[in-house]
């Protein structure tokens, strides 16, 4: 083998995550190890003066295995992605195909050193291969930001309704709306048409809001998430105390999700329901 095919061939497999033995590249190669020694000298030289590799930050060093290569250097863009991972994984274990497609896309655009952590991560999640509501969970979000009213076919219903919210529970999406004075949360998944209208509403009328305390920090977060129909006090202590449209599951995913920095105030049935599903949790433990 001569020497050019030789360097690519140890650039490649540590690039792929590899641990090589110098007897291992001797062999193969039909070279001494001081041959092998040469060849990984000529690799690190490269990483230390290509712009590309970071210079110092990535090398190759020899452990008790073999061969290793070692990089001290990651990307913005490969560490957002991996944070990004980490933070769905803690609410899910599921991904859609389509989601997870989207990862594998944007994981094979990083560098290749960076590439074999990003997969063992994706690999963690598993993949759900039913049609993804994602056209509709769009027109959804469109319709709350404009305030359109939306037509939606439901157990085979047509309704006029007014769009609230979105959330991700449960391993799926739900969508929480009024209609007729009421609001109602149901899966995303289970609509069977949606369309946005080109009439505006002006306000919830809901016969029963929930009240909510907000500590300040997460304001911002939340009422980009749920419709405000009316900010009640702010406190001293920094909390802030409003009524909001929402479903009884909307409250105890707050309640649940944002404590302690969220708590239901009203009414006291959401309240009292929510405290005994903590109890039937808490007896699961003695």
């Amino acid at each position: 083998m001569d020497k050019s095919t030789r360097v690519l061939n140890i650039f490649t497999r540590l690039l792929n995550g590899e641990t090589i033995r110098k007897s291992e590249l001797s062999d193969f190669g039909n070279v001494s190890t001081k041959s092998i020694q040469r060849d990984v000298r000529i690799i690190n030289d490269f990483f230390y003066e290509s712009e590309y590799w970071n210079n110092r930050h990535t090398e190759i060093v020899y452990k008790k295995n073999g061969y290793e290569l070692i990089t001290h250097f990651n990307s913005l863009s490969s560490l957002a992605l991996l944070g990004l991972m980490i933070k769905i994984k803690s609410l899910t274990p599921i991904l859609h195909v389509d989601v997870y497609n989207l990862f594998k896309r944007e994981i094979q655009n990083m560098r290749m050193e960076e590439r074999k952590i990003l997969y063992e991560m994706l690999d963690h999640f598993k993949k759900r291969n039913d049609k993804f509501p994602g056209e509709t969970l769009m027109l959804i979000e469109k319709a709350i930001s404009q305030k359109n009213l939306v037509w939606m076919k439901f157990n085979g219903r047509i309704i006029e309704v007014k769009p609230l919210s979105t959330m991700y529970m449960h391993y799926d999406y739900w969508f929480t709306y009024e209609f007729d004075k009421t609001v109602y949360t149901e899966r995303v998944r289970l609509i069977e048409n949606f369309k946005v209208s080109d009439h505006i509403f002006d306000e919830v009328k809901s016969k029963e809001l929930v009240t909510v305390e907000i500590d300040q920090t997460k304001w911002d977060l939340f009422r980009q998430q749920y419709s405000i129909v009316e900010e009640l006090e702010r406190t001293k202590d920094g909390k802030i105390i409003v009524r909001i449209a929402c479903t009884e599951l909307d409250a105890y995913y707050i309640a649940y999700q944002m404590a302690p920095l969220a708590r239901i105030l009203e009414p006291q049935k959401y309240i009292d329901s929510f405290i005994d599903r903590l109890n039937q949790i808490k007896s699961c433990y003695g």
